[in-house]
C-alpha cells in the first residue's frame, strides 16, 4: 500500500518532533515548511524545526515561512513550553539547510507535482497556509486536504473556549477554513482523550535509553504537574495513516475573530447545516489509546537502536 503524500507545515515546538518522526515511517513527507508560530522568538522556530528534521531522518527540503500573524502581532500567552519551543533541550546543530524558496511557494510546487493527493499536515497556526491561499487561490483545488492540530470541539488552553494553535493566528485559520479545502481537525478535546499519564510514559520509554527518550521525557516535563501530557501532532500523523485507531465526526466548523474574549474560538455546528454549506470538516473525538501508546513505544525503540 502507498503511502499518503503529506507537507509538514510547523512552528518549531517541540511536540513537531514526534509528528515528524512517526511521519517519516508512516507517510510520504515531500517537504517541511516553517512559521513562527508561538515561540516569542521567530528564530527559534527555525532553529528547532531544522533540527526536528533532522532528528527525524527527513531528508526532504525544508523552506521558511512567514515571522509574523497574517494581520495581528497580538499573540497569546505561552503556557505550554517554554519560550524556546524545545524545553531547554540541546538538539543536534546545525539542522537541514534551508532552501531559497519561500513556504508558500514550496507548498504551491508540492500541491501541483501532487495532482491532487497532498496532504497538509499542519502542526501550528496556519499562517504559511493562509499565505499560499493569498498568493495562489488556484491551490485550493489542488490540495486533498488538511490535517491539522489545533481548535477544539469544546474546551480550549488558552481559555475555557479557545485552543493556542488557532489564537495565535485567528486569521489565517478563518482563511483556510472558508477557502474549500476539505479539513481534518486533531483539536485540544482529542488531545485530552489521548494524554499520557506517568505510569503510560514510562511504559512507552520502558527499555529506552538515548536523546530520543530523553526528548521525549523532555516533552512531558515541560508541562505543569497538573495539565495533561500530550503529543499533538504524533495524534494527528496517527489518525492521518491509520484512521481505523480513530473515532471521527463531521461538523461545520467557524472561526471566531470579532470577540477580544472569544478570538479563536473554534465554532463547531452540530444541529444543523447551513444551506450551501457541506459538513466538510472531519473532526477527531476518541482514539484507540492502546494502539496509539503501542505505536510511540515501537517508533522510540526503533530511533534509539539506530546506531
Amino acid at each position: 500500500m502507498s503511502k499518503i503524500p503529506v507537507l509538514i507545515d510547523t512552528d518549531g515546538q517541540m511536540d513537531s518532533l514526534w509528528g515528524m518522526i512517526l511521519a517519516k515511517h508512516f507517510l510520504d513527507v515531500k517537504a517541511v515548511t516553517v512559521c513562527a508560530g508561538k515561540n516569542d522568538n521567530p528564530e527559534h522556530s527555525f532553529d528547532n524545526a531544522a533540527s526536528f528534521a533532522a532528528m527525524a531522518g527527513l531528508d526532504c527540503t525544508i523552506s521558511a515561512g512567514s515571522r509574523r500573524t497574517v494581520l495581528s502581532k497580538r499573540k497569546p500567552p505561552q503556557k505550554k513550553f517554554l519560550p524556546d519551543g524545545k524545553c531547554g533541550l540541546k538538539l543536534p546543530s546545525p539542522g537541514r539547510a534551508y532552501e531559497e524558496l519561500p513556504a508558500w511557494d514550496r507548498i504551491y510546487e508540492e500541491a501541483k507535482a501532487a495532482q491532487g493527493e497532498l496532504v497538509l499536515l499542519c502542526f501550528g497556526p496556519m499562517t504559511n497556509l493562509a499565505v499560499t491561499i493569498f498568493k495562489y487561490p488556484e491551490v485550493c483545488q489542488m490540495i486533498k486536504k488538511i490535517a491539522f492540530v489545533g481548535g477544539s470541539y469544546d474546551y480550549g488552553d488558552v481559555s475555557a473556549v479557545v485552543e493556542v494553535n488557532m489564537a495565535t493566528d485567528p486569521e489565517a485559520a478563518r482563511a483556510v477554513f472558508q477557502s474549500g479545502i476539505k479539513m481534518e481537525m486533531y483539536g485540544y478535546n482529542a488531545e485530552l482523550k489521548s494524554a499520557f499519564t506517568n505510569a503510560e510514559i514510562g511504559r512507552i520509554v520502558d527499555g529506552a535509553n538515548g536523546p530520543y527518550t530523553t526528548a521525549f521525557a523532555m516533552s512531558g516535563m515541560s508541562h505543569k504537574p497538573d495539565e495533561p501530557i500530550y503529543y499533538g501532532p504524533a495524534l494527528a500523523v496517527m489518525g492521518l495513516a491509520m484512521p481505523e485507531n480513530m473515532t471521527f465526526e463531521r461538523h461545520n466548523i467557524f472561526i471566531e475573530t470579532k470577540s477580544d474574549i472569544c478570538r479563536g474560538r473554534v465554532v463547531p455546528l452540530t444541529m444543523y447545516t447551513p444551506l450551501g454549506y457541506a459538513k466538510d470538516t472531519k473532526v477527531a473525538m476518541d482514539l484507540d489509546k492502546e494502539a496509539y501508546i503501542g505505536l510511540l513505544k515501537e517508533t522510540l525503540a526503533s530511533y534509539e537502536a539506530i546506531d
